[in-house]
């Protein structure tokens, strides 16, 4: 019995071991990254500042996704929908 358990928990080890791992992938993101030029598009416009029939552009899967521009969902890539506030 004993025999049977020992490679289970090696790999449960193992799995968690892999897991824990921190990613080499990570981007650094340097100080001057955070300076926004004026034409970068701008994600969680709030709509509320805006004035009847001005366009926005929000995403149909994460509608917390609004922005003033035409483009992509940062969070699933779908491309945003136009809206009008009313």
């Amino acid at each position: 019995m004993k025999k049977s358990i020992l490679p289970l928990v090696s790999a449960i080890c193992l799995m968690i071991a892999s897991c824990s791992t921190p990613s080499n992938n990570v981007e650094k993101v340097s100080a001057s990254d955070s300076v926004r030029p004026a034409t970068a598009q701008i994600f969680n416009l709030d709509t509320t500042a805006l004035k009847a029939g001005e366009k926005y552009y929000q995403c149909e899967m994460n509608p917390e996704i609004i922005s003033d521009k035409v483009g992509s969902c940062p969070t699933c890539g779908m491309d945003l929908s136009e809206m009008k506030k009313q």
